[in-house]
Order: C-alpha cells, then structure tokens, then sequence
C-alpha cells in the first residue's frame, strides 16, 4: 500500500495539472449541454402544450426517438456524419450539442410532470382575481411547478456530467481522455483511473446530497401544508 501511495507522491505534480485542465472542460461541456437541455426541453414543452396536434405529435415523436437513441451513436452521428453534410464541428462542440440534445428529452419529461403536479385550479384562481395566462405562469404556476422540477434536474445534470465521458470517443479533452493519455504515458492505468474516480466522486456526490435534501425538504413542505 505504501508503494502505491508512494506513485502518487512521486507523479502528482505531472498529474495533477493536466487532470485540473481535462475536469475544468468537464464541467464546461457539462453546463453547456445542460443549459442547451433546458432550452430544447422547454421547447419540447411548449409544443407538447401546444392546442396544434401536429406540434404535439412531433414533439412527442422526437422525445421518444432521443430515449431510444444511445447517447454515444448521437455524438457520433454528429460528430462524423454531420462534415459530409457540410457541416463540422469541434470534439468539444459535438460533446455538448450531442449531450444537450440527448438530455433535452429527460428534461422535457421533469418540465412537463413539474408543471402537470400544479393543479389546475391555480391557474383559474389566477385568471379570475385578473391575472394575464402569461402573469398567471410566471407568478403561480411556474414557482409551485419548480419545487417539484428542481430535485430531478439536479439529478439529470448529475447524470449528463457522468455521461460527458463518452465524449473522450470523439477526442474531446476532457477528464477521461486525459487520463487515457496519462495512463498510456506512464503505464499506471489503475492508479489514474482511480484518481479520476475520485474526481468525478467528488463532483458529483454534493450534487446528489443536495438533490436529497431538496426532495426531503419538498415532501416536508407538502405535509405541512396538508396537515394545515
């Protein structure tokens, strides 16, 4: 064991820079295909709301068709077949659109239970003391709606980060391509496979806690107002 530990002692000012480097594009790529989640997810929403069948139709189609699609045959569609269409995107660029499309259709599912768990009374409660539907969604329906989104969102940006690995298959730079190259430099897989475990470990697990504690308190929020 000493001898183990020992490795890191002896390479962790090699290491240590490089893996700092491939998590910072980590949590880049992350936040960016889960902003671009929101955004289509949104969307999906909307048109899945939408009183035009049609809209409703395709939107429903598309989301069916990115839950059955594996993320990686996204990146690599993107990645490889949109050039011959012309056109070409960066490792990095075709990390995050493919990890914000595929995750828009998680999203779009939480948006859509968060805002049907809003009964419908609320709204015409709303309507009837003289609000406008837009004043109504903004004022009354979307804070109730977000108590119950934000505890599943967390937990499918959790996931997406985890998901950003798959990236490495289209020669992004982040964490786990970087510790391909470490590992394949040095001939310690285990030991950098180990370290960059803990990392995303460390990333990940307040997210989770705090997705917890967010459903904790929802559910206690929710008894008290049925005792009252």
């Amino acid at each position: 064991m000493n001898a183990f530990l020992a490795t890191y002692a002896e390479y962790w000012a090699d290491w240590w820079p490089r893996l700092m480097d491939a998590a910072r594009v980590t949590a880049e790529l992350s936040a960016i295909g889960f902003a671009i989640a929101i955004v289509l997810g949104a969307l999906l929403v909307w048109m899945l709301r939408s009183g035009l069948s049609a809209l409703r139709r395709t939107a429903q189609g598309f989301i069916e068709l990115l839950r059955a699609v594996p993320l990686l045959a996204l990146l690599l569609a993107i990645y490889f077949v949109l050039p011959s269409v012309g056109v070409t995107l960066s490792g990095y660029w075709a990390g995050a659109i493919g990890l914000g499309v595929h995750g828009s259709a998680y999203v779009a599912e939480i948006l859509r239970g968060g805002l049907q768990s809003v009964h419908g009374g609320q709204r015409e409660a709303g309507l009837a003391v003289g609000l406008t539907p837009r004043r109504v969604f903004l004022h009354v329906t979307l804070p109730q709606a977000l108590r119950v989104m934000l505890p599943p969102l967390l937990n499918s940006y959790v996931a997406l980060l985890k998901d950003s690995s798959l990236c490495a298959l289209i020669a992004t730079n982040e964490l786990m391509l970087a510790a391909k190259a470490i590992s394949s430099e040095y001939f310690l897989p285990l030991h950098i496979f180990i370290l960059v475990g803990l990392l995303y470990f460390a990333i990940a697990f307040p997210l989770s806690m705090l997705s917890r504690w967010m459903e904790r308190r929802m559910a206690l929020g929710r008894r008290t107002v049925g005792a009252a």
